[in-house]
């Protein structure tokens, strides 16, 4: 009975258990680990940021895996399913598994103790991702962030510029470039005179770079001019405009 005793006393003094572990909130640092002044709570598609995680009484010291998520994802501190694998169209980490923080003094590099995550190249539906850092010994464990993801301003010119007259009834090709238009979702064609007929566009939405045929009234409209307009699809108040005389 004794002995009993004695190797139960002992089992329970052999050190934290995988339950007694805390992941610490995630911290946003430079490529050395040294936390940042400013965090961020927004990033820039493609763009990134490097963080870190320190986990306490974490009796393997494996570490945290790395996951983001967006969209119709898991809302944030939502805790993740076990081996679940992380959402690309959310974004990127790199490594995906880090050691726990902080740095000890001796080390010069953040490396292997620090994640660079890459937002992604399109703005989420929801225009936020969460960063998780999970415990790897145990995924119930984890902590979290969020970060508004927002896209480069999409801009919309013509190439080339159209035709400064037109006669009435006649074609001519149109086309114009967008910028940062990461979705490829194009412009919408529209025209407007002072008459009921201002002309007609084949196709009507186009993308990038491709044509679109713009046919000019049959009779010359009142004011002699049409204002043909490319509209971003993506991002409305972003078009393009211009007059053509028709004559």
């Amino acid at each position: 009975m004794l002995l009993a005793s004695l190797a139960a006393v002992s089992g329970c003094s052999s050190g934290s258990s995988v339950s007694d572990i805390v992941v610490k909130p995630i911290t946003f640092t430079d490529e050395n680990g040294t936390p940042l002044k400013s965090p961020p709570v927004s990033l820039t598609t493609s763009h990134g940021t490097y963080v870190d995680v320190t986990l306490t009484n974490d009796p393997q010291l494996l570490g945290a895996d790395w996951s983001a998520y967006c969209g119709s994802a898991l809302p944030p501190g939502a805790p993740l399913p076990p081996g679940q694998t992380q959402d690309q169209s959310c974004g990127t980490f790199t490594p995906a598994h880090t050691i726990s923080g902080p740095l000890p003094s001796y080390v010069t590099s953040g490396a292997g103790y620090v994640a660079f995550y890459t937002a992604p190249p399109a703005t989420p539906k929801l225009g936020t991702v969460t960063l998780y850092a999970i415990s790897t010994s145990d995924h119930s464990k984890f902590s979290s962030t969020t970060l508004t993801i927002g896209g480069l301003p999409i801009s919309v010119g013509f190439a080339p510029a159209p035709l400064a007259t037109l006669r009435a009834g006649t074609t001519t090709q149109l086309r114009v470039v967008l910028n940062n238009d990461v979705t490829d979702a194009g412009v919408n064609w529209t025209v407007i005179c002072g008459s009921s007929d201002c002309g007609s566009f084949n196709p009507a939405k186009t993308t990038s770079a491709v044509d679109t045929v713009y046919t000019a009234p049959a009779t010359v409209p009142e004011g002699d001019i049409v204002k043909v307009t490319a509209t971003s699809i993506a991002d409305p108040t972003k078009a393009v405009v211009a007059t053509i005389t028709i004559d």
